[in-house]
């Protein structure tokens, strides 16, 4: 080892210096977003003080050929303890014999709960936006909370949680917190994976409470009744067979209308009889949508996590150049710890926040491979061309006499 500083080591400590400016610009840029999700989720959680005065709700439920998932879901709906009153309404998407018998049943004993269906042949239009739209023309009330078959509700408090923020006349969104449930089932992902559907889940989160918001989760996600119909629905999207809660979201979003609801009680877990697949599934979804919601924020999310791949670069010539010179070798390890200590501080926080799976030491591998699997499903998502599209693209005025002619 050597002290000396000749031409070589200070080329390295150039690179070095190059190395540190890439660090503080993640940090500024990118540890700042992911703190704002920590801050939140602490801030709503320590806020237990029940919610009076609140509007009715509607909450519509999602349904395809699940008559079980319906079976596990629908007791923790209606047990819900709301000042408001609210209706649950149930789209049975295909008109599944199983949840309409299912359905039919409980209705003779709840009041507040009502179905419609889409019918079984309904073809090239997508069916999961067909049957929103159902749902919330059939609705009576306002606030409108989604959740599909598959979310699972822990807290009677969860409506209360989603729908207060309708209270402020400026909320026209609300975006809740879903994670499919991984416990006790087979087929689950790797931790890789997991970890790469929690940092997709903060990033947007984080950019919504940034004022920028680009998607919600379908699972756990809420917004006023005037709003999509101000907005024509899914009329700016007719063409794709998702996005449903991201290109939509977008598109009605602005800096101020979009609220974030973190508390434990609002959480939602997703079932899935195989979580790997599924997961794998709506990642491509949300994947190719992407180009249709938030660009920018998915392109800034990319720049940051590029300027990983910059640091490590810049960190291994360094080192290459001046392998023996302490001083070298000391100021990059003061620079690795300079980053990756708040990295892995802010995204365990984060994880631990949403009572999600911690990450502890796995956030450089984490991150750093992140791009690499980003462009393996953008790559996936577009050979898949086909089937992200909904072929028969009606216009607005078709799409709501269709909507119309069903609902009759």
């Amino acid at each position: 080892m050597t002290y000396n500083i000749d031409n070589q080591a200070l080329m390295a400590l150039t690179l070095s210096c190059l190395a540190a400016a890439t660090a503080i610009a993640i940090l500024i840029i990118y540890a700042r977003r992911i703190i704002l999700v920590v801050r939140n989720a602490r801030r709503q959680a320590d806020d237990t003080n029940q919610v009076f005065g609140l509007s009715p709700a509607s909450i519509i439920v999602y349904a395809y050929e699940n008559p079980d998932g319906v079976a596990a879901l629908l007791p923790s709906l209606l047990s819900q303890d709301y000042d408001g009153g609210f209706e649950v309404i149930v789209v049975n998407d295909g008109n599944d014999e199983a949840t309409d018998s299912l359905l039919r049943e409980l209705e003779a004993t709840h009041k507040n709960l009502y179905h419609t269906f889409t019918p079984h042949d309904t073809r090239n239009v997508s069916r999961k936006k067909l049957a929103i739209t159902l749902g919330i023309k059939a609705a009576r009330y306002e606030s409108i909370v989604l959740v599909t078959a598959d979310s699972r509700i822990t807290s009677q408090r969860w409506l209360e949680k989603m729908a207060r923020h309708f209270n402020d006349p400026e909320k026209d969104i609300v975006i809740g917190y879903a994670f499919p449930d991984l416990d006790n089932v087979a087929n689950t992902p790797s931790r890789s994976e997991v970890h790469d559907w929690l940092i997709d889940i903060v990033h947007y989160l984080a950019a919504a409470l940034d004022g920028h918001t680009y998607r919600g989760d379908g699972d756990n996600l809420a917004y006023r009744r005037s709003l999509f119909f101000k907005n024509k629905g899914f009329s700016q999207s007719l063409n794709l067979s998702y996005g449903d809660d991201d290109v939509f979201i977008h598109q009605c979003s602005t800096p101020r209308n979009v609220a974030v609801e973190l508390s434990r009680e609002s959480h939602v877990s997703t079932s899935f009889a195989n979580p790997r697949e599924a997961m794998k599934r709506k990642k491509l979804q949300y994947t190719f949508t992407s180009s249709h919601a938030g660009k920018w924020q998915h392109r800034l999310y990319g720049f940051c996590l590029a300027l990983l791949w910059v640091w490590l670069l810049l960190t291994a010539a360094s080192i290459a150049i001046a392998p023996r010179n302490i001083i070298v070798i000391s100021s990059n390890i003061v620079v690795a710890l300079l980053l990756w200590v708040p990295l892995i501080a802010s995204w365990n926080s984060a994880s631990r926040a949403l009572g999600g799976h911690r990450f502890f030491f796995s956030v450089p591998l984490a991150l750093l491979w992140r791009p690499i699997r980003n462009i393996i499903y953008y790559i996936k998502s577009h050979r898949a061309h086909s089937g992200q599209y909904a072929w028969q693209t009606l216009g607005p005025s078709n799409w709501s006499k269709l909507t119309d002619d069903i609902a009759k």
